[in-house]
């Protein structure tokens, strides 16, 4: 049986905690994960490929915020 994300595409947004953790929780569900976030040293140290969201999202099945990330970022 094939995992429920297996070979769908993922941009998570926001690295602490819970983002982190959603990368791996979708990663081990067989999801092909991309991550963001706007300090220089999360991204530096983020084991998986970066995509900057405001590049576009054309790609990916799905986008994860974080639910630390206000709603009014990044402004419009």
């Amino acid at each position: 049986m094939t995992a429920p994300f297996h070979d769908q595409a993922f941009i998570v947004v926001g690295l602490g905690r819970n983002g982190t953790a959603a990368a791996a929780a979708l990663v081990a569900l067989g999801a092909r994960v991309a991550v963001w976030d706007d300090s220089p040293q999360a991204r530096a140290a983020a084991p998986l490929p970066l995509h900057d969201p405001a590049q576009g999202l054309q790609g990916f099945d799905a986008l994860v915020l974080s639910p630390g990330i206000p709603p009014t970022h990044p402004p419009p």
